[in-house]
């Protein structure tokens, strides 16, 4: 069968009610699809279905939309004709609808999904719906995904990234400077690719974003760890100082402050690893719904683009859809940042706590170490047991320094993100003002 044609650039959606009658769509999802615009309304959407898909693919799909959840597959599609075209789908419930917004897959993980595809086709002949969903998801673990949501999130993100490696090589989207008195149609063009420029500024600290998030959890990981080693540290100068006929009371005393300390501290670390998978949760949510309303702001000025090539001069609900749908994605995305600079904040303050908790450890190993070297009978090796704590007390404060360091210049890249927060709200007020001009919406 051949392949459909269905450029890089190009993108299209159609809107549905609940049981799947298509509602509306874009001019490019009628040429490619290949069914006159007419015809299609009012069909099902499985008028598209191509044989080759696996039927727990389309469960897992409804399954979320039937919770009120966003998804995100690979669909392979036909056409009219019979050809086929692959897409990634990004299908998003709406209050009495639901959007479906499709881009050419380009990504290496594109690949893999066809091999799972192949491999549930296969296994479809003897399994039933509940084999075939947990064949799906042993499928998916194999590939160190947790779940369908850890994986449609990380396709999502993955080719996103690399339509915009490609995409800009042929279009670099730039700032529009806004005309209010252009035609109707061409000012809400201009006012659309201005938010599409600062959701792309949003999308290119997505790298960013996520090796804040690994290191930082890499890096706690590393503070629970040597926590552990300084508590039983603590634990062998208690042992050994019991076992001491000669300053035997010296020693239990230091023992006593490295246990004492390296609980407190091991507290702390605790209580900073739950801020930092706070953290890390925030950043995940934050890279999703960055790449969510990408895609939506990227696909409603791709369609007022349409419109506009056209010369028409009355433009239909789906702007008003579009529009809303980006609306309600951005309220999600715009409370983040928010919540981030709070956690950010909590994490320091820990991270400071440990810093005092450190110094004083510090002051202990010394003392430890000076009073070791004065007992010329060192057998049960006070002086190994302090240099040993030396080595962790300096690889500790390392680390908290460090991760203080990467906090404090996230705190300020979040900052950045709050202010340009406040430009897209005021760029929607004023794309939603000229709706309300041309009578797209109701003022």
């Amino acid at each position: 069968m051949k392949e459909a044609k269905f450029d890089l650039h190009e993108m299209f959606f159609s809107i549905t009610d609940f049981d799947s009658t298509i509602v509306s769509s874009n001019e490019t999802f009628i040429r490619i699809s290949e069914h006159e615009k007419s015809k299609i309304t009012g069909q099902f959407h499985n008028i598209v279905r191509h044989p080759d898909m696996p039927r727990v693919i389309f469960k897992v799909l409804w399954d979320y939309l039937k919770a009120d959840k966003p998804i995100v597959a690979y669909v392979k599609n036909k056409t009219k004709s019979g050809s086929y075209y692959w897409v990634l789908a990004a299908v998003f419930p709406r209050a009495d609808k639901y959007i479906s917004i499709r881009i050419k897959p380009t990504s290496p993980i594109f690949d893999v999904a066809k091999e799972i595809y192949s491999k549930l086709l296969i296994s479809e002949e003897t399994f039933d719906m509940k084999e075939s969903e947990e064949q799906l998801l042993e499928l998916l673990n194999n590939l160190d995904f947790n779940d369908y949501d850890h994986y449609m999130n990380k396709v999502l993100l993955v080719e996103l990234l690399e339509r915009r490696k490609l995409f800009n090589k042929e279009i670099k989207i730039e700032k529009e400077n806004i005309a209010l008195n252009d035609s109707n149609i061409n000012s809400l063009y201009k006012i659309s690719k201005s938010l599409l420029y600062q959701y792309s500024q949003w999308f290119e600290k997505i790298n960013s974003y996520q090796k804040t998030k690994i290191t930082l959890e890499e890096k706690s990981l590393n503070l629970r760890t040597l926590a552990r080693d300084i508590i039983f540290l603590s634990l062998n100068a208690s042992v050994a100082s019991y076992k001491l006929e000669q300053n035997g009371e010296t020693f239990g005393v230091l023992a006593s402050d490295i246990r004492h300390n390296a609980k407190e501290n091991d507290t702390y670390i605790i209580s900073l690893d739950n801020v930092i998978q706070d953290l890390s949760e925030l950043i995940s949510e934050v890279i999703f719904l960055v790449s969510y309303t990408s895609l939506q702001m990227e696909m409603a000025t791709y369609f007022i683009k349409e419109i506009l090539d056209k010369h028409e001069t009355e433009m239909n609900n789906c702007v008003k859809d579009l529009y809303l749908l980006v609306i309600e994605y951005n309220e999600k995305l715009m409370k983040l940042p928010l919540l981030i600079d709070k956690t950010i904040k909590s994490s320091i303050s820990y991270l400071e706590k440990l810093e005092h908790q450190f110094i004083y450890l510090s002051y202990v190993q010394i003392y430890g170490i000076i009073e070791s070297q004065r007992n010329s009978d060192d057998k049960l090796g006070f002086n190994e047991i302090f240099y040993q704590l030396k080595s962790l007390v300096a690889k500790t404060s390392e680390e908290v320094l460090s991760m203080k360091n990467i906090s404090e210049k996230f705190s300020m890249e979040n900052y950045n993100l709050i202010n340009d927060s406040k430009k897209i709200e005021n760029l929607l007020k004023v794309f939603e003002n000229k709706m309300i001009e041309i009578n797209i919406i109701q003022g």
